[in-house]
């Protein structure tokens, strides 16, 4: 008995220890793109919550501007998939301070419309983009007071139309993926 006992506490030890090992790994294994895009949309998700049930205009500012900054791993990540998307999406990082404190006027026909952006090189480049210009209306329509329903309803919409620009960043993210194993696979297949 007292065999058994030693064999099984040695095995629940050697199971702890490769768990750990498997925590460490975990742990240094650098960020992937699915990871920041689901913690964006995540806090997107709540935001549009608070926004629904009329969150203080102050708190629901402050969790727009918190959103935006976290798109810029999501966009960094993206302009590695997308390299054709820099200058695009580095001139929309570049702007991230200064999106918050434009007027709704401005923040549309300069970056929604994207008048103050270099040319779009790639369609594909458009929907990571709105990951800023949506949190900063929204923080911008809170500055200005969600004084009423219509000013919330406004805000939600805002956020609404941002869910849609995630799901197709997370889609061209799967596109990019799928093609770089393809690619993986036809160079594995040349070598052989």
């Amino acid at each position: 008995m007292r065999k058994e006992l030693t064999a099984l506490i040695g095995l629940a030890l050697l199971g702890c220890s490769e768990q750990a090992e498997q925590a460490n790994a975990s742990t240094a294994t650098p960020i992937q793109p699915r990871d920041t895009l689901h913690r964006y949309r995540l806090i997107a998700s709540d935001l549009l919550t608070n926004i629904r049930i009329q969150t203080p205009a102050e708190a629901i500012a402050q969790q727009a501007e918190g959103l935006m900054h976290e798109a810029g791993p999501v966009l960094a990540h993206f302009n590695q998939a997308y390299p054709q998307c820099g200058a695009y999406l580095d001139a929309v990082l570049g702007a991230v301070q200064m999106l918050p404190t434009l007027t709704l006027q401005q923040l549309e026909q300069d970056y929604h419309d994207a008048q103050a952006l270099p040319t779009l090189a790639d369609p594909v480049c458009y929907h990571p983009k709105e990951l800023l210009v949506h949190p900063a209306k929204v923080a911008v329509m809170a500055k200005a007071g969600l004084s009423d329903d219509e000013a919330y309803l406004d805000a939600e919409l805002d956020l609404v139309e941002l869910m849609a620009h995630v799901e197709q960043v997370r889609l061209a993210f799967k596109r990019a993926k799928t093609a770089t194993e393809s690619l993986e696979v036809a160079n594995d297949s040349t070598t052989n």
